[in-house]
């Protein structure tokens, strides 16, 4: 169906030492999206050389207005410290906000078939899965993909079904309000992405995981890589 009320979202990629030109296809992807009312903020977070930022920063201005910006440095707080400073120059008009790694291509329908879950003013998140490209031809990789894949088709959907969903750091959409009740996101904590869905739902909200893929991004090329 149509709908005839389309909330604003902000799209948040924050992006740290990231060749120029997966940042460039993950801005393409989000600039396709089938959705008519959205910004992206891509934050640059300490990245030292300007190589791997200046082209992503042409990029976006390349994209148009809706697209944004941000070189920071120094930033503490890691990939949380970045996104509570998108958080802070997000239009005041925006009722949800999304983040989406910058590694990570969403396909075109992820914001219009996730809005409609806000329609519920008691819905504080919605959480899609991770998925990846790109991992056919390694052995190493495809070991990583299923064990990966594992969490998100068993624990993942359990959690769910408790109304105990948890948000997982990309390829997700939160209620602004929400976030901003909430505290933002927590500087401390390793795992920033689902702590925060423990204080969305402590302040009444529900959350929902969706087992449809709408954005896949790349397996780290070595152990090292994942075990970090």
């Amino acid at each position: 169906g149509t709908r005839d009320r389309h909330p604003k979202v902000s799209l948040h990629v924050p992006a740290y030492a990231e060749p120029h030109e997966v940042v460039i296809a993950t801005q393409d992807a989000l600039a396709r999206l089938r959705y008519p009312n959205f910004e992206v903020l891509v934050i640059d977070n300490n990245t030292e050389d300007p190589g791997l930022w200046r082209p992503v920063e042409t990029h976006s201005r390349r994209l148009g207005e809706r697209f944004r910006f941000f070189h920071v440095a120094p930033l503490p707080g890691a990939k949380a410290g970045a996104l509570n400073f998108a958080l802070r120059q997000t239009a005041p008009d925006a009722e949800l906000v999304g983040v989406v790694d910058s590694d990570y291509q969403a396909e075109p329908d992820f914001l219009e078939r996730l809005v409609g879950y806000f329609d519920d003013p008691k819905m504080g998140f919605v959480q899609t899965p991770h998925d990846y490209r790109g991992w056919q031809d390694s052995l190493y990789q495809r070991m990583c993909y299923w064990e990966y894949r594992r969490f998100f088709e068993t624990t993942m959907v359990s959690f769910n079904e408790w109304d105990a969903a948890i948000t997982v750091g990309t390829m997700c959409v939160i209620r602004r309000k929400a976030l901003e009740e909430a505290g933002g996101w927590a500087e401390w904590c390793l795992t920033e992405d689902s702590e925060l869905a423990v204080r969305i739902h402590a302040l009444g909200y529900s959350g929902v995981y969706l087992t449809t893929t709408f954005g896949r991004g790349l397996i780290p090329e070595t152990f090292e890589g994942y075990k970090r």
